[in-house]
């Protein structure tokens, strides 16, 4: 089988040698370095570069390198009938529950006030007990694969969470809701909002001025899903008011992010640059080693998510 690997985040070679360890009789050929016309079977990629302008007929399926697909399912270049798999890396779920528990232990501890204070070297004595977990309320938007394990690991820390999806969903400790009244009631009071979505019409630009009005005052707002989720304005609006206490970017429309952005500058907003979840080489070659198997036998392709035809050998 020849796999080809089009995403700079594999091109390493801790990476390489996972994935020769998992798949130690397959061709492996980095993008571009392949041979004008190449046959090959399997693709490899978050996105498709931009001068991979066709895709050979001998195409079996694209696998999608990264967290969220939407960016290969609404790429015209894939055929129709050209299966999706996506990653099922744990060692990148948990990376993803880390950041999000980080941002909300943070509220808990009133981070940016304190490293306020301190740039200020200003001794503000407390007027009311610490906070606890358990009246710290969080809502996680999206419940794939990812928000699953960001609000289980939540709810497991001792934190209230209640999790959206666009269709109906049951967790354990979880107070699921789905549908647009539903998104109403999962983020009304809350002090946190984990968005996790993907990017699609209908959730473009849903972290706005209607959403931020519901939260509780002073919440904070985090965003691992996408950078087209977030109405930049509103959060400026709701930062300088302080409806919001805080911003966690880690995902935006245009990366890396222009150096003139007034989102560097400004003193409430923690910025990274899309690191929050990241491949792992163990975890990355083994979810291409059983796509890869799973064609080899003409089995399902774990982690589907568009079915397309397969491609017999």
């Amino acid at each position: 089988m020849r796999i080809v690997i089009a995403d700079p985040l594999a091109y390493s070679d801790p990476f390489e040698r996972a994935l020769r360890a998992a798949l130690p009789s397959a061709d492996f050929v980095r993008w571009p370095d392949l041979p004008e016309g190449a046959d090959y079977d399997l693709l490899v990629a978050w996105h498709l570069p931009k001068d991979m302008t066709a895709l050979p007929p001998s195409l079996r399926a694209v696998f999608c390198f990264g967290a969220g697909t939407d960016q290969l399912l609404d790429d015209p270049r894939i055929p129709g009938d050209v299966p999706i798999a996506r990653l099922q890396d744990q060692g990148q779920a948990e990376q993803l529950l880390d950041y999000a528990t980080h941002a909300v232990f943070a509220l808990l501890q009133d981070d940016v006030v304190v490293r306020a204070d301190q740039q200020a070297r200003f001794w503000r004595l407390p007027d009311q007990q610490n906070r606890t977990r358990g009246s710290l309320r969080v809502a996680v938007l999206g419940l794939g694969p990812l928000g699953l394990h960001v609000a289980q690991g939540l709810s497991a820390a001792g934190f209230p969470v209640s999790a959206w999806s666009r269709t109906p969903r049951s967790i354990d400790g979880v107070a699921c809701l789905h549908g647009d009244d539903g998104l109403s009631a999962c983020v009304d009071g809350a002090d946190v909002v984990v968005n996790l979505l993907p990017s699609r019409p209908e959730t473009k630009g849903i972290l706005s001025d209607r959403l931020f009005s519901r939260l509780a005052p002073g919440a904070y707002v985090v965003n691992l899903g996408r950078g087209d989720h977030l109405d930049e304005e509103a959060l400026r609006a709701a930062l300088d008011r302080g409806q919001l206490g805080a911003a966690w970017l880690d995902v935006f429309p245009v990366e890396p992010l222009p150096p003139e952005h007034w989102f560097w500058r400004h003193e409430w907003i923690r910025l990274t640059p899309h690191r929050a979840g990241l491949p792992t080489p163990q975890g990355a070659a083994a979810s291409i080693a059983a796509v890869a198997a799973a064609l080899e036998q003409g089995h399902a392709l774990p982690g589907l998510v568009r079915s397309g035809r397969l491609i017999e050998n």
